[in-house]
């Protein structure tokens, strides 16, 4: 008799095993739904990072541009000054051959 008592009192204080499965369930589907919001929100930051990534690639490139023309420029100006550094010095070369080969005339 204190057995079936007993059980009956458990049975009183203890949900029924229906009642824990469909608790069970309803955690699983909600632990399911909060995984796959949070996939999506995973895939959406990763295509956002991605853009900004390439929008940083393509900034960068056009910096990277900017100087390679403002140094090729540079050389560009660099060079030409020794180019008529030279020819000056080649012209007062003549002159001087100039001026040698007349005197010995």
């Amino acid at each position: 008799m204190f057995k079936s008592i007993g059980a009956f009192i458990s049975g009183i204080f203890t949900p029924e095993p229906k009642e824990l499965i469909v608790k069970i369930s309803k955690a699983n589907q909600e632990g399911l739904y909060k995984s796959i919001e949070l996939a999506k929100k995973v895939a959406e930051e990763q295509k956002r990072h991605a853009i900004l990534a390439e929008k940083r690639a393509i900034k960068q490139a056009a910096i990277d541009k900017k100087l390679a023309e403002k140094k090729a420029k540079l050389e560009a100006k660099e060079a030409s000054k020794k180019a008529a550094l030279e020819a000056k010095a080649a012209q007062k070369a003549a002159k001087l051959k100039e001026k040698e080969a007349k005197q010995k005339a």
